[in-house]
């Protein structure tokens, strides 16, 4: 009887070993770029000299809604001027952070200016633990709501166990 149940446990094993051995190939997919799409609308909460702190509301594909805050610092007092900040972008699979670089364009006569820039993801936890991403920055600030409205788009890669 003892063989006869180890001989069954054995056949049973040999069974599941291709399908474990499948799981196990489909689940270590390589890592590859994805186009990625960011909306953020915030408004600056203090400042301090040439430094600055905002809060955001954002809208991601593929993470979707979240919250950030912005700390930054500029260049100077007469635009265009050009700065550079760390985010923190929280999101329900995990935190991505990131560091930019931006110019901010001379306001019109309404308050109304440009932003440009450029940045790339430097950590995070998550889903977004050893992503790796960069993205350009467009966008407008005012003067006299302290809103600011941002578009990132570019591309990430996500460590194969993450995706």
């Amino acid at each position: 009887m003892r063989k006869a149940l180890t001989a069954v446990t054995a056949t049973i094993g040999l069974a599941l070993a291709p399908g474990i051995w499948a799981g196990t190939a489909a689940a270590a997919k390589p890592a590859h770029d994805k186009s990625f799409s960011t909306i953020a609308v915030g408004a600056m909460i203090s400042s301090s000299g040439n430094r600055f702190e905002k809060v955001y509301r954002i809208i991601r594909s593929p993470d979707g809604g979240g919250g950030a805050i912005q700390d930054g610092t500029l260049g100077g007092t007469v635009f265009p001027v050009a700065g550079h900040d760390t985010m923190e972008l929280f999101f329900r699979d995990g935190l991505q952070m990131t560091a930019d670089t931006f110019t901010l364009g001379p306001p019109g006569i309404d308050g109304v200016g440009a932003v440009t820039g450029t940045g790339k993801c430097t950590t995070g936890t998550g889903m977004h633990q050893g992503e790796k991403c960069s993205y350009k920055i467009t966008g407008t600030y005012d003067l006299d709501t302290s809103v600011t409205m941002l578009r990132l788009t570019g591309t990430f890669t996500r460590a194969a166990s993450a995706t």
